[in-house]
Parts: structure tokens; sequence; C-alpha cells
């Protein structure tokens, strides 16, 4: 399938299953009204930052990609010589969001980014309600605040995100109870965050308007989402949902070799 509305890479939508099973493995429009709360429960998975010689895989560039995404303003975790973009859109509220986050994040980390086949940056898609936004937004800003000193400490803010989750628009996600969360999180100066979404608030509503629209400009209207896209050919593909690991193996592959 092609996409006429994106860059002139060529598209492919990976896996015949990847769009039918969105319904049922990812947050949609749906969701909303559902009332339906997915597995919250604590995972002990170990989430990995940094390669084993405690080299740091997150890191700041004011790079744009050649698919077209900015990564000024977003975390990249992964070598800068990567040969493949993982481009990944979610809502801190999204329940389907949390399960790729404690159940195939981790193996991705250890098998593909960390050995350096796979680079991440992670975009925001707040749509669930207005405390999605309230969370995109500190993200924006914990990633401000961090970059350039101690760039680890998002992912920590950005999993303990996920593993505080409660239900969607229970008011888990007031800016007080993320706050508090915050301030809990090693490396992380909540102060300086809150500070940051009032000082920088138009700026970073842009960014995050940004990563909306580059969803939107190749269909994705759910979360969590993914692109992944050769750097080198050029070549991308979709995968929607929280899949499971096999099929993120198999998508990496297949764009390889496309």
């Amino acid at each position: 399938m092609r996409d006429t509305n994106g860059p002139k890479s060529r598209r492919l939508f990976l896996g015949s299953a990847a769009g039918s099973l969105s319904a049922i493995t990812g947050c949609t429009s749906i969701l909303q009204s559902s009332g339906n709360d997915s597995d919250t429960g604590r995972n002990t998975t170990r989430r990995h930052s940094s390669n084993d010689n405690g080299t740091s895989l997150l890191y700041a560039t004011e790079e744009t990609t050649k698919f077209g995404i900015d990564l000024q303003a977003n975390p990249v975790i992964g070598s800068s010589d990567a040969p493949l973009d993982m481009y990944y859109w979610s809502d801190y509220q999204c329940p389907f969001c949390q399960k790729f986050e404690q159940n195939t994040f981790p193996k991705l980390l250890d098998d593909y980014v960390k050995p350096g086949t796979v680079r991440i940056v992670v975009l925001e898609k707040p749509y669930i309600g207005q405390a999605s936004e309230t969370a995109a937004r500190m993200a924006k800003c914990v990633w401000r605040t961090v970059r350039d000193d101690k760039p680890d400490a998002f992912k920590r803010w950005h999993s303990s995100m996920f593993d505080e989750q409660g239900k969607e628009n229970s008011g888990w996600a007031r800016r007080s109870n993320l706050l508090e969360i915050t301030d809990n999180v090693r490396g992380v100066d909540a102060t300086a965050v809150e500070s940051c979404m009032k000082q920088n608030r138009d700026a970073v509503i842009a960014s995050i308007d940004a990563d909306i629209k580059a969803s939107e400009k190749h269909g994705i209207r759910g979360t969590p989402a993914f692109i992944i896209f050769d750097r080198e050919s050029t070549k991308a593909g979709k995968v929607v949902g929280a899949q499971p690991y096999s099929l993120f193996k198999r998508a990496f592959q297949k764009i390889s070799d496309a």
C-alpha cells in the first residue's frame, strides 16, 4: 500500500494483521467513551537506558530526518549511526501504550537499540483527554530540562508515567499528581519542569502540534503507533498497536530487506 501524502520514500504496511489488530491492541478515539481499562498492574521488567559500558542511549540533536521528523525537541534513544529509525507516538493515558512499554519495549532496547541497529524517536500524540495534553507538555519539558546533562533521566521519567498510569480521564494525570510522580524520578527537577511548562508554553505546544501533524500525515489515528524508516534506502513501514516483539522483529527485517 502506498501513502501518497508523505515524502517520496516508499511506504510499506508491515504485516497484514497490523491494521486489523489496531482496534484491540491500540487506543483509538473509541477508548474515550468505552471506560475500558487495560491491565495496569506493575511490571518489574528492568528498563535499560544506557549501554553496558555506561554510555547513555539517549541524546539530543538538531537533525531533521529524511522522513521529515524534526528531532530538535524530541528524545532520541540509540546510536546516531543506526540504520533504522523507529518513530514512536504514544499517549500517557493509553493502556495499550503501557502494555507496549512494559512487555515489548525493554526487549527492543536490548536486542536492537543497544547493539546499534535501531534508534527510537519518542513523539507525543495526546488525544484521550485534556490530561493527555498535560502529560505530553510535561514530557516535552522534562526532556528540555535533562537533555544536556542527564538525558537518561527522561527514560526513567517516561517509564514511571506508564508504571503509575491509572484509568483514562480518571484524574491520575492531573498536573499536581504528575509533578508528584516527577519529583520521585531520579535526575529530574520537578520545580524546573513546572517552570518550563509556564515559561515555554507556546514552544512546547508547537512541538506537540508538530508531532501530531506528523502522525496524521501518515494516517496514524491511535496509539501506540510506529513508523520504521530505513535511513539509507528511505523505505518505511507502519506498525499499529501494542504488537508482540515477534512482529517488530519481522518488521525490522522486512524494511531492511525491502
